[in-house]
């Protein structure tokens, strides 16, 4: 599938105001790529555009989908199901849009929390949701001007 038709297929997923947002990280994802690993930027693409699609899923039903996958949950997912929609969100990639490559499903597991010694594509994801156009936050500004600079300080923050 396109980008184009991914974006749409995604519609049924999310909220307008969500869409929105995952176009606005896919946007920073790719920006981020194309200075840091220049090799992952169809793969930030895909991973930014889709890495909230299981967002709108209520706590009961990511639970569900959660268990159905056989997926591990901390006792803070457990808790917080919310959480688990990086999780969730990676499992139904195949279903949902026809993806099947784990490092994009590892960027999506990875962007909600984060993880020790992410790798490119994750670290990408991970900053890229935070420093999306569309968020605005005290610091944020420094988060982007850092990214572009310096990956690993700009996760760390």
């Amino acid at each position: 599938m396109d980008i184009d038709s991914l974006s749409q297929a995604l519609r049924a997923y999310t909220s307008s105001r969500r869409h929105a947002h995952s176009l606005n990280v896919m946007a920073s994802a790719v920006q981020l790529a194309r200075i840091h690993a220049p090799r992952l930027v169809e793969s930030a693409r895909l991973a930014g555009l889709l890495h909230d699609n299981a967002k709108r899923l209520d706590d009961v039903d990511l639970l569900t989908y959660a268990a159905s996958f056989g997926l591990d949950l901390s006792e803070v997912e457990k808790r917080q199901p919310s959480l688990l929609h990086g999780k969730v969100g990676a499992a139904l990639l195949p279903e949902r849009f026809g993806i099947e490559n784990e490092e994009i499903a590892q960027a999506i597991t990875d962007h909600v929390t984060g993880r020790p010694n992410m790798g490119s594509l994750s670290s990408v994801l991970y900053v890229a949701d935070q420093c999306a156009a569309d968020r605005s936050f005290p610091g944020v500004e420094l988060l982007r001007g850092l990214a572009q600079q310096d990956l690993e300080l700009a996760v760390m923050l």
